[in-house]
C-alpha cells in the first residue's frame, strides 16, 4: 500500500514535469512566432515597398497570422492542464506572461485592420 501511494505520487509528479516542460516548449514557440510576425510586419512598413507588392505583403501576412493562430490555442490549453498544479503566485505569473502574449497577438490582427 505505501509502494502504491509512493508510485501514485512519482506518477502525478511525473504528469506535473511533463506539463512544465509541454509549457516551456509551447511559450517558447509562440513567443519566437509572434516576434517572427513582428518583424515580418515591421519589415511591411518600409518606405520603399510599391502599393502592390504591400498588398501582397499584407495578404502573406494575414495568412501566415491565421496559421499560427494554434500555437496560442495550444498554449492555453497546457496552461489550462498546469494552472491545476501551480500555486497562487505561479498561477499569477503564468496566467500574465500569457496574457501579454495574447495582447501582443491581438495588437498584430489590428495591425490589419
Amino acid at each position: 500500500s505505501a509502494v502504491q501511494d509512493a508510485a501514485a505520487v512519482i506518477q502525478n509528479k511525473e504528469v506535473q514535469l511533463q506539463l512544465v516542460t509541454d509549457y516551456c516548449r509551447q511559450i517558447q514557440a509562440a513567443k519566437t512566432t509572434v516576434d517572427r510576425l513582428t518583424a515580418e510586419l515591421d519589415a511591411m512598413k518600409s518606405p520603399q515597398a510599391s502599393c502592390q507588392r504591400e498588398v501582397e505583403q499584407l495578404c502573406c501576412f494575414q495568412r501566415s497570422l491565421e496559421e499560427n493562430r494554434t500555437v496560442l490555442g495550444e498554449l492555453l490549453m497546457i496552461i489550462t492542464k498546469l494552472c491545476l498544479h501551480l500555486n497562487t503566485s505561479d498561477r499569477e505569473s503564468v496566467l500574465t506572461e500569457q496574457k501579454s502574449l495574447q495582447e501582443k497577438w491581438k495588437s498584430l490582427e489590428r495591425s490589419l485592420e
